[in-house]
């Protein structure tokens, strides 16, 4: 017993050493060679991703949806934005196919299929045939095509594949939850910023928020995927959402707040009464103080000036949209195609307020400036084929109409999230497979307690 007890402290030692002397070459390496120390922490980071991907169709999501949500985590490499989506959405797309090939039962044909290929493929061929004939910087706009290339290149696999939306609901709501709760904590230490999390932008933590709320309002009709576990732990989401002070993604907010409000009138007509004269005594306070708010820009100053085009980054944005509809109003032939991908900068590199180039905000308007009226066509052929796709379109409405709001002031085009978003409404439950645990999900059985429950009342 004593000679057991000695060989395992022994060894219990020795790993102790070999831990300690690697931890002190690893900071000998990162203080004497920094760039040698991230290359081998991402590598390393990397292939363990890959390992746990290929292995676990739930790690994939899981590692790819922080990827989605950490869109602001960038490094730049000979020029061209590298972020974490662009690393985990081929090891997504390879978790998917092993995923379908363990689980036949979890493959979903879709009848949409062949016009998402047309309306994905037409947008991104016309925008690189009009970034090499026109755009004044071919390369960045060839850079802009690879990053709208990442962002739909997992839309078809994503809804010809069956997950378990449970999971999906409940570890993506997890990860958001986190990120937002840090967001806030780091907002009350200091007030004066803007909540962003791990997005780019404020503005596009905004919409990420709203349409991860629309998610939850499309799943909410499940209560086995929408809990009132996965409530309590959305939470901190929405106030997140309130905190970046984008006034897109608040309208966005509202829309889905009211349409909860239809959704439960029946079942809580006193809570949406009460919320009704709240939001009546709420807007009357605002209109009393619209002349009356201190500084411009302030959280209230946007709160009272939530739809304001004649000031502030309202004028700033109308005053650009007016500018691209002038440039295109002039243009000969090549309106047809448009001038290349995220052009408008290239042709306004000055902005009105002369800091730097000009930024097209509303997707909208950047699709028939980039990729002309074809290109737009196509983009409505892949949204329609979406929007058909989806198993209860009544409940997605809401997501929709939320990243359409977002998206008018915001362009997220280049962006994975709103486009997995949908997919997510697109994607119809595994009904069957070969394996035990498929055969589980399938009858909504994810929880051991509950596959014992389901054995005995097989066996009885």
């Amino acid at each position: 017993m004593r000679g057991n007890l000695s060989g395992s402290s022994g060894a219990s030692s020795a790993e102790l050493c070999a831990f300690v002397v690697f931890a002190f070459v690893s900071v000998c390496v990162a203080l004497a060679a920094p760039l040698v120390a991230i290359i081998a922490v991402t590598a390393a980071a990397s292939i363990a991703a890959a390992i746990l991907s290929i292995r676990s169709i739930r790690w994939a999501w899981s590692i790819y949806f922080f990827a989605l949500c950490a869109n602001g985590v960038q490094v730049t490499v000979g020029g061209f934005t590298v972020r974490p989506e662009y690393i985990a959405t081929p090891l997504f797309l390879l978790a998917l196919h092993a995923y379908a090939g363990r689980e036949p039962g979890a493959r979903a044909p879709s009848p949409f299929t062949v016009g998402l290929i047309i309306g994905s493929v037409g947008l991104v061929s016309v925008g690189l045939t009009s970034s090499m004939l026109f755009a004044p910087d071919t390369a960045a706009s060839l850079r802009m095509a690879v990053q709208l290339i990442a962002a739909l290149i997992v839309v078809i696999p994503l809804t010809r594949v069956a997950l378990d939306h449970r999971f999906v609901v409940r570890s993506g709501t997890a990860i958001l939850s986190a990120i937002s709760t840090f967001s806030v904590a780091s907002f009350l230490l200091d007030p004066s910023t803007r909540v962003d999390g791990l997005a780019f932008e404020y503005n596009i933590m905004g919409c990420l928020c709203a349409g991860w709320i629309g998610v939850l309002y499309y799943f909410a009709g499940d209560r086995a995927v929408v809990t009132q576990r996965v409530l309590m732990l959305a939470a901190p989401i929405p106030v997140a959402l309130i905190l970046t002070s984008t006034r897109a993604a608040w309208i966005a907010l509202a829309v889905i707040a009211v349409c909860v409000m239809v959704r439960c009138a029946a079942r809580y007509p006193v809570a949406i009464v009460c919320s009704l004269v709240a939001f009546t005594v709420g807007f009357a306070y605002l209109h009393d103080v619209y002349y009356r708010v201190g500084d411009a820009d302030t959280f209230l100053w946007r709160v009272v000036h939530v739809i304001d085009t004649e000031s502030g980054t309202g004028a700033y944005r109308l005053q650009l949209w007016n500018t691209a509809v002038e440039q295109i109003a002039d243009r000969d032939w090549s309106a047809a195609i448009g001038t290349g991908f995220n052009s408008f900068s290239q042709f306004n590199p000055v902005d009105p307020t002369n800091v730097g180039a000009a930024y097209l905000s509303s997707m909208w308007l950047t699709l028939i400036y980039d990729v002309g009226f074809f290109g737009f066509a196509f983009f409505v052929v892949l949204m329609v084929s979406l929007f058909l796709g989806v198993r209860h379109k009544k409940h997605a409405l809401p997501l929709f109409v939320a990243l359409a709001i977002c998206t008018s002031v915001t362009n997220v085009i280049w962006f994975a999230f709103p486009w997995v978003f949908m997919a997510l409404t697109v994607t119809a439950p595994r009904t069957g497979s070969s394996s035990a645990s498929a055969a589980d999900d399938a009858h909504g059985i994810g929880h051991p307690r509950q596959r014992r429950r389901h054995r005995a009342v097989a066996t009885s």
